[in-house]
């Protein structure tokens, strides 16, 4: 699979789901999770960063340790809101699948393959050579998805970041994450919200393109619970 810019949303999303991102959950982002997203996570055996309240930590190296703490997980459900719209995901690593909803039409990964299906078509395989340029545009977030990182978190903590402060996500304690990332060349603020054992559970990125603002948030709704996902043909 291709690699990381999915989920910063920023630069991607403008033009792939800007056009109508919508009926994202409703589901608070910060209910705490039950069953086993309550469980603490093994943090990852590399040698991480630590963590705490105004260092400064390369991106490069925090990046492993996010990839593989993402990874361990059972699945997960998210949802992204820029400009007002939003989109739902949900991702199970064991099969290295992702399936993500709008109102500008689903995408459905599984390992290799992938599907889409506009807001008033049918399920077809992915075609970025379709003379339809919904599924085009369809098509072409969907061979962008890593499933390895499927919020696109690794591809986008280069340089350097500070833990800015401690809050709450999801019932659990996080690092907030402050730093700045290039993404096509064009400078994107970026905020992580952080477990200790490297989960990302929030993102926020923001960026001026042709004098206008766009700010894209990422939220974990759901935290180490599986996800079916099934292959729509």
């Amino acid at each position: 699979m291709r690699v990381n810019k999915w989920g910063v949303g920023v630069i991607l999303a403008a033009s792939v789901l800007l056009t109508g991102c919508a009926g994202g959950s409703d589901k608070p982002a910060d209910e705490k999770p039950s069953g086993a997203a309550q469980e603490e996570n093994a943090a990852p055996e590399s040698d991480c960063p630590e963590l705490k309240d105004g260092a400064t930590i390369d991106g490069a190296a925090l990046s492993e340790c996010v990839t593989e703490a993402m990874a361990d997980s059972a699945g997960f459900a998210a949802k992204m809101t820029t400009l007002g719209m939003e989109s739902t995901s949900r991702y199970n690593p064991a099969e290295a699948a992702v399936a993500t909803d709008t109102t500008f039409g689903s995408v459905v990964v599984i390992g290799e393959d992938a599907w889409v299906k506009s807001a008033t078509g049918e399920w077809q395989a992915a075609d970025t050579a379709s003379t339809d340029p919904t599924v085009v545009a369809l098509s072409t977030a969907a061979k962008a998805v890593d499933a390895s990182d499927p919020m696109g978190v690794a591809g986008t903590l280069s340089g350097e970041y500070t833990v800015t402060g401690t809050g709450t996500r999801l019932g659990q304690d996080v690092f907030l994450l402050t730093g700045v990332t290039e993404e096509g060349g064009t400078s994107v603020d970026m905020v992580f919200e952080l477990t200790s054992d490297y989960v990302v559970l929030a993102a926020t990125g923001s960026t001026e393109l042709e004098g206008q603002k766009i700010e894209s948030v990422q939220e974990i709704t759901e935290w180490d619970v599986e996800q079916d996902i099934i292959a729509p043909l």
